[in-house]
């Protein structure tokens, strides 16, 4: 059992160290780094404490640099954290995780129709954006032709470009897609 609660508390704070020093975050290095759980939505309080207690923010640093996940530097009595290439990928995945549709009080009338045609060498990243499209509550209507009522080009776009699929997905807004029931 306190196996698995660390486990967890290292999970969470893994994703909380990347997701601040991708924020642009520096560290004090004096006083077993004081304050830095301000910055972290994902870090619950409690867990923050024990991490602290246990030295896990040491021992999670030093093993985010050995998988060159980020960098640092001392200057000024402030230990600088720089994401790495693939650091920023793995921040990058965090977001995707994170990203959903906002449901306005009243539908503008407007269908947003997602339509791709990503090649078979880009399988993972055609993979991971038709989950999220089923994540975010899109209809599917086709294997790779996706509906839904909610405002969503930003995160369409933000999909598109983090995927390095861009030019393989359009976006069109409708007004009227007749011999459709769509319940969404």
């Amino acid at each position: 059992m306190r196996k698995k609660l660390a486990v967890g508390v290292v999970k969470g704070l893994t994703k909380a160290l990347l997701m601040g020093v991708g924020a642009g975050a520096v560290i004090g290095v004096g006083l077993a780094f004081p304050g830095i759980g301000l910055l972290y939505k994902e870090f619950k309080k409690g867990q923050w404490e024990a991490a602290k207690r246990r030295g896990l923010l040491r021992s999670t640093i030093r093993r985010l640099e050995k998988q060159k996940l980020i960098s640092w530097q001392e200057r000024n009595n402030e230990l600088i954290l720089n994401l790495t290439e693939n650091g920023k990928k793995k921040v990058l995945s965090y977001q995707i995780d994170n990203l959903q549709l906002k449901t306005p009080d009243r539908w503008d009338g407007f269908f947003r129709v997602i339509v791709f045609d990503i090649p078979e060498d880009k399988k993972m990243a055609r993979e991971i954006f038709r989950n999220k499209l089923k994540y975010m509550g899109f209809t599917k209507l086709q294997k790779s032709v996706f509906l839904t009522r909610l405002e969503c080009k930003d995160e369409i776009d933000f999909l598109r470009h983090a995927l390095e699929i861009a030019s393989y997905v359009v976006y069109i807004r409708a007004k009227e897609i007749s011999g459709l029931e769509v319940r969404n």
